[in-house]
């Protein structure tokens, strides 16, 4: 268990019945049912570390954390937090996504990094996901350029990650990353 998230099969695993895992998930109980299978055990409502926890637990090991939830976990802070955590699966996992958690299949997949116990896809990928998701413009730029400054990738391996990925989406980001380098 990590930030006060675990899976049902844990639970049972270490004696807890489901009854009781039912019991304390009730309405005002004491745990909170955060996605199937995936239960937070400290009262409240979840922070943003539970959820990305939860989203990484339901989804499986095969799973990569992306977008803006993955560059808060390689370093970069001042970018505002979308309504969902952003998480790539195999093209042939069959989950759903739900209230925060947004899944997408994907047959090309970025090599993982590990950091705190999270897959998390590559700062060009996850900074590409984010941004083929962006509608405003001038976030798209801040975006962008946030990540420039930070160094977490270059503007050539996010040219080159546009290139090789899904085309959808990707004109806008692709044209603010021109202004950005002056290409």
């Amino acid at each position: 268990m990590r930030d006060g998230v675990t899976s049902t099969a844990d639970l049972v695993k270490s004696g807890v019945s489901r009854y009781t895992i039912d019991t304390r998930c009730r309405p005002g109980g004491p745990w909170l049912r955060l996605l199937p299978g995936v239960i937070l055990l400290t009262p409240g409502l979840p922070t943003r570390r539970q959820r990305v926890r939860a989203a990484a637990l339901y989804t499986g090991p095969d799973s990569l954390i992306t977008g803006v939830d993955a560059l808060h976990s390689h370093g970069l802070h001042p970018l505002p937090l979308p309504s969902r955590v952003h998480v790539l699966q195999r093209p042939n996992q069959r989950l759903n996504s739900h209230d925060f958690l947004l899944l997408e299949r994907t047959a090309r997949r970025p090599p993982a990094t590990t950091k705190d116990d999270l897959r998390l896809a590559t700062p060009a990928r996850a900074t590409l996901d984010a941004a083929r998701r962006e509608q405003h413009p001038l976030r798209l730029h801040q975006l962008l350029a946030a990540v420039l400054r930070a160094e977490l990738t270059t503007a050539a391996e996010l040219l080159e990650e546009l290139d090789a990925g899904s085309k959808r989406g990707a004109s806008a980001p692709r044209t603010a990353l021109r202004m950005l380098t002056g290409q």
